[in-house]
């Protein structure tokens, strides 16, 4: 078998990955490959000697956009094997993809878009949402970054810091679904359109972020088939199988309802499995032995 050189991207927060990721370089290696953690924006990286370039942990993209798409350009021009392909992390960056799953008739949460052109106030959108909560979130963003609950108490509070961001970047309203903080967020995991392990994440009390840094916590779940239906669904839409993926999403009155559809550097809890490191790890080697 081939010995592949791999570089797993990080940043400069997380130069050594994090949590269960850093489980990944270890099962390559049992695999027989080479790998180095690579900073996406570090300059004494020469991308051009790796056989593959796999997106980890670059977690302050959303910071630095204009940086990171052209960091991908650049990545493309030199025709350098990107996992997942730069053509899929291009559509996904931007959130926006969800009207495209919305227009296709795929289980998706309610959602509007509040153009950098768009002149209503924060109000206005609120009332037309038809919503007792919305929930507003950047269109390239990552964990919770600007991201606001909103309600009919805080609205007044929240439109001076929205007045603000849409300044600066479209951002996506959603209707806010209760049964993120009641039954949690669920995510499932795939490698190559295989489901791997699926989980359950829930937000500390009083907030309704799932994230760690917000003191979120996560736990293995046995996602039932009409679950796992509807995410492969949505991964087959694709134009391309993604190597990786998390689709996250909530269960309402029966059906999963999509919320994003994480194809970039999503935290893919490889420590809630015993396999899910191995599994991805012979994903990467399968797309590049293809």
């Amino acid at each position: 078998m081939k010995k592949y050189r791999i570089a797993l991207v990080t940043s400069k927060d997380f130069p050594e990955l994090t949590s269960g990721e850093n489980l990944l370089p270890h099962a390559l290696c049992d695999l027989g490959h080479e790998v180095d953690m690579c900073i996406w924006d570090a300059r004494d990286v020469v991308w051009q000697d790796y056989d593959a370039v796999v997106i980890r942990c670059p977690w302050d993209y959303h910071k630095k956009i204009a940086q990171f798409l052209a960091w991908l350009d650049w990545l493309a021009a030199c025709q350098i094997n990107v996992i997942n392909d730069i053509e899929t992390l291009r559509w996904n960056l931007n959130k926006s993809y969800l009207f495209e799953l919305l227009q296709a008739g795929l289980p998706v949460i309610p959602t509007q878009l509040v153009a950098l052109s768009d002149q209503r106030t924060l109000h206005e959108i609120f009332k037309a949402m038809h919503s007792k909560e919305i929930v507003i979130k950047p269109v390239q963003s990552a964990g919770a970054w600007r991201t606001l609950r909103i309600n009919s108490n805080n609205l007044v509070d929240a439109e001076l810091s929205f007045n603000t961001w849409r300044r600066e970047q479209d951002f996506l309203v959603q209707a806010f679904m209760p049964e993120v903080v009641i039954d949690g967020e669920w995510s499932l995991i795939y490698f190559d359109g295989q489901l791997s392990h699926a989980l359950v994440k829930r937000a500390k009390e009083g907030d309704f972020r799932v994230q760690s840094d917000h003191g979120g916590t996560a736990s293995r779940a046995d996602a039932p088939e009409h679950m796992c239906a509807q995410a492969l669904k949505i991964l087959k839409f694709l134009p391309r199988m993604p190597c990786y993926a998390r689709v996250d999403g909530v269960v309402r009155g029966g059906a999963f309802l999509l919320m994003e559809l994480e194809l970039v550097e999503p935290q893919l809890f490889l420590d809630i499995e015993d396999q899910a490191a191995p599994r991805f790890a012979q994903a990467i080697i399968s797309h590049l032995s293809k």
